[in-house]
C-alpha cells in the first residue's frame, strides 16, 4: 500500500492526543480566538467505554464556568441526588467497616472560596462535550482516526508525520508548535528523550461493568465507591461510573502484571458483590499501571508537555484530569499570547517552571493517599463473627476516614497551588500561605489563584478575569493607573482595568492594585505603581531577560 507524505498541512499549534487536557488546550485557545489542530488516533471522542475519570473538582469547575459549559456538565453528570460517600466493607452486600461521607450535589453546598462546586461526570460524558465545544468555536481543526507519529524541529517550528489509521497513509503537519497530551506513554516525550522520574506503584486491572439490579440486593446503601477489604487489607474498589448501572471495578496492590485473558476477574466482582447471585455483565477489561511520575521538563524548544503525558498520579484523589486541564489552561494563554505577538517565547520556558512542581505536588499527593488504603496492621479479625469482629471493623473504619480525610476534602490541592520562582510573576515579600492538602487559604499573594468573592452585581470576582490581563483598583483614581495601561497598550498587551468598591474584597485582596492574569493567577500587586511601568509588562509577558534567579529579577523590575 502507497503510504508516502501526499499533502501537508498548516496550523499555528498541533495538539496531540484528544483526551480530555487535549481538548481543554483547544477548547482554551478557541475562547481566545487561537486556531489549533488535533489528531486522535481513535476515530472519535469516547469511543470505547474506558475506565476513566468522574471527578471535576472546584477549579475546573471554575474554567467550566469560563467556557460556558456548567450547565452541559450538570446535565451529563451524575443524579443530583447521589451521594458521593466511599464506603469501607468487607462486600457491597457484607460487613460495614466505615464511611466518609461526601453529600450529593443536591445537598452539598458552594463553598466559600469558589463559585463552583465539584461536580461528578463520567469522562465518556465530559469528553464529548468539550468536543462539541471545541466544534462550535470552529477554530480547531479535528482530525480523528489519524495517528502522531513523530516530529521535527527547526528554527521556524516543527514538522510532524501523522498516519491516517483507515488507509495508512502518511502526512505531514506543519506547526509553530506541538502540544504532547499523548499519555503517559507519550511518543513525543519518548522522541525528546526526557526521562520519567518516578516510581510504579503497583499493577492494576479495571473492569467496566453492568450492574442492572444492584439495589434489589440491598448493598450498603448511599456509596459512590465501595473499598473493599479483607485481612489481607485493600484489595478491590468498586466505583460507580453513571450514578446508575454502570460500574468499575478495580484489583489493586498486585506487584505483578495482571494479564486480562488470565486473570479471573469474575471471581473478584462476585467477591466484591458479596453474592453469586448478583447478574452482572463484563463491558471491558482495561489492564495499568499505577506511578507516581513527573517529567524532567515540561518543555522542549517548540514542544510542550501536558497531562498523562507530564505526569501520572494515582487515581486516589482524582488529581490527574484535574491537574491536566489546569496544564492546559496556563499554557493556552501563553501560546496564545505568543501567536498575537505580545508575548515572548520566554513564556514557554515560564510553563515548565510553574507547572512542573505542581505535577509534583499533586502525584506525592496522590500516592500518599493510596498509602493510606494500603495500610493493613490489625486486620486479622475483619471477616469474624460477634464482638472481636465488630471491635476491629469499627477500629479500622475509625482509622480510614481519619487517613483518608485528604483524599476526599481537598480543596488546598485544588485552589491552593502557587507559582512560586516563576520569572514571570512579581513577588511582593509576603511569605506564602500553607499549602495543606485540605485547607485552602485565599489570598493574592503574587503567583496565586485570585480569591474569589461575590460582588455587588451578583458575579464573581473570577468572571472578571480570562480574556487577557485585568487590573484591580480598589479606592484609586483611574488617572492613578494611566501609565501602566500605557505601557500594556506600547506591547499589545490586553489589559482591562475594574474599580471595585466593595470592602470585603478589598480586604481580601489586601492591596489597591492588582493585575491578574489570562488564567486568573495574581501577577503583581501594589499600593502605588513603580516608576517603570514598562517592566512590569515586559515581565509578565515573558519579554525580561531570565536570569538565575526570576525573584530578584522581577523585584528589580517592579522596583
Amino acid at each position: 500500500m502507497d503510504n508516502m507524505m501526499t499533502q501537508e498541512f498548516d496550523t499555528p499549534v498541533l495538539i496531540i492526543g484528544g483526551g480530555p487536557v487535549g481538548l481543554a488546550t483547544a477548547l482554551d485557545l478557541a475562547w481566545r480566538g487561537s486556531r489549533s489542530m488535533l489528531v486522535e488516533r481513535d476515530p472519535a471522542t469516547a469511543a470505547i467505554l474506558l475506565a476513566k475519570a468522574n471527578g471535576l473538582h472546584e477549579r475546573t469547575m471554575e474554567t467550566c464556568r469560563r467556557w460556558g459549559v456548567i450547565d452541559r456538565v450538570v446535565e451529563r453528570g451524575f443524579p443530583p441526588e447521589h451521594a458521593g460517600d466511599s464506603v469501607y466493607c468487607t462486600a457491597m452486600t457484607g460487613h460495614f467497616i466505615g464511611r466518609s461521607v461526601i453529600p450529593s450535589a443536591n445537598t452539598r453546598p458552594v463553598p466559600p472560596e469558589s463559585p463552583e462546586k465539584r461536580q461528578r461526570c463520567a469522562q465518556y460524558e465530559f469528553d464529548p462535550l468539550l468536543a462539541d465545544a471545541v466544534k462550535e468555536h470552529g477554530l480547531t481543526d479535528v482530525r480523528y482516526g489519524t495517528e502522531f507519529l513523530s516530529f521535527e524541529q527547526d528554527a521556524n517550528g516543527l514538522t510532524s508525520k501523522v498516519k491516517d489509521v483507515a488507509t495508512d497513509r502518511i502526512y505531514a503537519i506543519r506547526s509553530r508548535y506541538l502540544v504532547a497530551c499523548d499519555g503517559a506513554g507519550s511518543r513525543a516525550r519518548r522522541q525528546l528523550e526526557i526521562p520519567f522520574e518516578g516510581r510504579m506503584l503497583d499493577f492494576s486491572l479495571s473492569a467496566m461493568i453492568r450492574i442492572p439490579n444492584l439495589a434489589a440486593h440491598n448493598p450498603i446503601e448511599d456509596g459512590e465507591r465501595y473499598i473493599l477489604i479483607g485481612p489481607e487489607g485493600a484489595w478491590g474498589i468498586m466505583t460507580s461510573v453513571d450514578g446508575r448501572e454502570i460500574w468499575r471495578y478495580t484489583v489493586v496492590g498486585s506487584q505483578e502484571k495482571l494479564d486480562p485473558a488470565h486473570y479471573d476477574i469474575a471471581a473478584d466482582i462476585r467477591r466484591a458483590l458479596g453474592s453469586d447471585d448478583i447478574e452482572f455483565e463484563i463491558l471491558r477489561l482495561i489492564p495499568w499501571r499505577r506511578s507516581q511520575c513527573v517529567a524532567a521538563s515540561y518543555h522542549a524548544g517548540r514542544v510542550l508537555l501536558a497531562g498523562d503525558s507530564a505526569h501520572t498520579t494515582s487515581p486516589t484523589g482524582g488529581h490527574g484530569m484535574n491537574t491536566g486541564i489546569a496544564d492546559a489552561v496556563d499554557l493556552s494563554w501563553m501560546l496564545d499570547a505568543i501567536l498575537k505577538g505580545w508575548g515572548d517565547e520566554n513564556l514557554l520556558a515560564a510553563y515548565d517552571i510553574e507547572r512542573r512542581p505542581i505535577g509534583v505536588r499533586n502525584s506525592a499527593s496522590a500516592a500518599k493517599n493510596y498509602g493510606g488504603w494500603m495500610e493493613n496492621s490489625g486486620y486479622a479479625d475483619i471477616l469474624a463473627d460477634g464482638p472481636v469482629g465488630e471491635a476491629c471493623r469499627a477500629d479500622i473504619g475509625r482509622r480510614l476516614v481519619e487517613t483518608l480525610h485528604g483524599e476526599w476534602h481537598s480543596l488546598g490541592i485544588d485552589l491552593g497551588y502557587r507559582y512560586d520562582g516563576s520569572p514571570i510573576i512579581i513577588p511582593d515579600g509576603t511569605p506564602p500561605t500553607p499549602d495543606d492538602t485540605s485547607d485552602y487559604v485565599p489570598t493574592a499573594r503574587p503567583g496565586h489563584r485570585a480569591p474569589h468573592a461575590w460582588l455587588a452585581d451578583g458575579r464573581s470576582t473570577l468572571d472578571l478575569f480570562g480574556r487577557g490581563f485585568t487590573l484591580l483598583r480598589f479606592g484609586l483614581a483611574a488617572d492613578t493607573t494611566v501609565a501602566l495601561e500605557q505601557a500594556a497598550a506600547a506591547a499589545g498587551v490586553p489589559l482591562r482595568s475594574v474599580d471595585l468598591a466593595e470592602s470585603e474584597v478589598a480586604a481580601l485582596y489586601e492591596r489597591k492594585l492588582v493585575l491578574v492574569r489570562p488564567d486568573g493567577q495574581v501577577a503583581w500587586r501594589g499600593d502605588l505603581l513603580p516608576a517603570d511601568c514598562g517592566m512590569i509588562i515586559d515581565v509578565v509577558r515573558g519579554a525580561a531577560k531570565f536570569v538565575d534567579s526570576p525573584h530578584e529579577t522581577a523585584l528589580q523590575h517592579a522596583g
